[in-house]
């Protein structure tokens, strides 16, 4: 009997590489040869049983692999193409997934969190939930292509228009992914963080207007460069270690506000007078949308770069020492998993 390997979360802080049965490959699936695969804050929680989960499970939803079988049902994808998995299984239910529309499910579950991920040498996921690659695109970029796909989202709901300055609280992977995104789009991003190696980052990748709130008054610097009409419009990274009572401060009167990602243990109370008395509107932004392709060109074209927001790459052997070391309260630089 053919089996697999893949690391299992038992417990918090307990994880082991488990030799399980091999998953049969459905008539509308693929079974992925898994390449390389980023850690995620949401992984090292699910590792410290910062977040609820079943176990066990395997961790991990951003993955690059090699399509090694093809179910019968399948069309579009064949054997030995590399694809970038889709960070969330869509339900198949729907109305949007009955509408081809499965970016939009109504009950899409996790990969790594809701099922299982991909920390292992080989997958079988619905062939709607990944995405054909280029040659020209690295395993080790591939990997950023759900941050670039939140970035593209943020900025559509946003309505982020040519000349704007947007203002980008958190110098987080997504962050700086953002204001590369916002860039490309011609408006006038200033990351906010108060981690000078993060800052640094963002102006080696082109960012120009960045604010340490450690050193500088963020909101004089602000003002300044936006000729004391604040930002057009705000994004507030919840996985960053900034507190959100500033960010209505930073931004103008009828201007937006984003909160990007998902729910972690950041504080999120602030006080809501300003954001009324400004008439602020507000939106979330939790996950890709219909970004994928777009992200996947962006990456490939160079336009987003994230060499510089590797922290370094390990081995599968290395997996379990890793997590142990990782913070996930800390979220700079990636951690990628060569398989």
């Amino acid at each position: 009997m053919c089996i697999m390997k893949a690391y299992r979360i038992h417990s918090p802080h307990t994880v082991t590489l488990d030799e399980l049965d091999a998953m049969p490959v459905g008539e509308h699936c693929v079974k992925l040869k898994n390449r390389m695969c980023g850690i995620s804050t949401t992984d090292l929680s699910v590792f410290m049983g910062n977040i609820p989960v079943e176990y066990p499970i395997i961790p991990v939803r951003q993955s690059v692999g090699f399509v090694s079988e093809v179910g019968s049902e399948v069309s579009g994808l064949a054997r030995g193409n590399r694809v970038v998995s889709y960070p969330q299984s869509s339900c198949h239910g729907c109305k949007a997934c009955k509408d081809g529309r499965y970016y939009d499910c109504d009950k899409p579950s996790v990969f790594g969190v809701r099922e299982d991920g991909f920390l292992s040498d080989f997958s079988v996921v619905s062939a709607d939930d990944v995405y054909a690659i280029p040659d020209r695109l690295k395993d080790e970029e591939a990997v950023f292509t759900e941050h670039t796909a939140i970035a593209i989202n943020v900025l559509s709901k946003l309505n982020i228009e040519k000349g704007e300055h947007f203002v980008i609280v958190g110098a987080t992977v997504i962050g700086i992914i953002l204001a590369q995104v916002a860039m490309y789009y011609q408006a006038v991003p200033i990351v906010v963080d108060m981690r000078e190696d993060m800052l640094d980052i963002a102006r080696k990748v082109g960012v120009y207007y960045t604010v340490n709130t450690v050193t500088e008054d963020v909101n004089k610097k602000i003002m300044s460069l936006t000729g004391g009409h604040m930002a057009d419009a705000c994004a507030y990274i919840l996985s960053s270690t900034m507190p959100l009572r500033n960010v209505f401060d930073y931004t103008s009167k009828n201007g937006r506000v984003a909160l990007v990602g998902r729910l972690n243990s950041n504080d999120l109370k602030c006080d809501l007078g300003t954001f009324v008395e400004k008439n602020l509107d507000l939106v979330t932004v939790t996950d890709c949308g219909k970004n994928y392709p777009s992200a996947i060109n962006m990456l490939a074209n160079r336009t987003v770069s994230v060499d510089l927001l590797v922290e370094k790459i390990i081995s599968f052997d290395d997996v379990p020492a890793a997590l142990e070391a990782c913070d996930p309260s800390s979220d700079g630089t990636k951690l990628l998993v060569k398989i």
